[in-house]
């Protein structure tokens, strides 16, 4: 009787099937540990350092065996101290949050209907001087029609009308980038 071997035509990586990606892992975990013991007992070479450290062990060591101690002597008391003390936490967070978003409410409000109140100013104000430069432009044109009137009007012996060639002090036929200005 023979039997089938399924042919897998996939590719494998090497480096995982032969544990190289997991020597490299433990190389480098190996590596922050040797770096972090040589670093820690660098640091324990300054006097400073290691009378620090160790007041702070210390100390933590005290107020750890005290709270092993309360426990031990009165442990429903302990727990209805932290009961009460999570309890007051939660109602100071729960106010706290609702005063938060008291004034989040009051300043979006007051904020939003101040933004409105000036987005309308404002586009009262564009359209205003919108209208004000249309009206600069219409007394414009009629001074520059008075002007142009003034100038054809003149005889021929004035003295003004003599010199075609010579462009007056103040020109009145000219345009100007200034709504409601005549000349340049």
């Amino acid at each position: 009787m023979t039997q089938t071997v399924p042919y897998h035509t996939e590719t494998r990586n090497t480096d995982t099937m032969n544990g190289t990606s997991g020597e490299k892992n433990g190389k480098l975990l190996k590596g922050m540990v040797v770096g972090a013991v040589v670093g820690g007992a660098l640091a324990m070479l300054d006097k400073t350092t290691r009378k620090r450290v160790a007041s702070n062990t210390s100390t933590m060591k005290d107020s750890t065996m005290g709270m092993v101690a309360k426990v031990k002597e009165d442990p429903s008391g302990v727990m209805n101290d932290w009961q009460d003390r999570l309890k007051t936490a939660s109602t100071v967070l729960k106010e706290a949050i609702n005063d938060a978003q008291s004034l989040y409410e009051k300043v979006n409000d007051d904020v939003i209907d101040q933004v409105n109140q000036v987005k309308d100013n404002s586009s009262e104000l564009i359209a205003t001087t919108k209208e004000a430069a249309e009206e600069l432009k219409d007394i414009g044109g009629k001074v520059r029609e008075a002007g142009e009137e003034v100038t054809e009007g003149s005889s021929p012996d004035s003295p003004s009308s003599a010199s075609h060639d010579v462009e007056p002090i103040h020109p009145t036929n000219r345009e100007s980038s200034i709504p409601g200005q005549i000349g340049s």
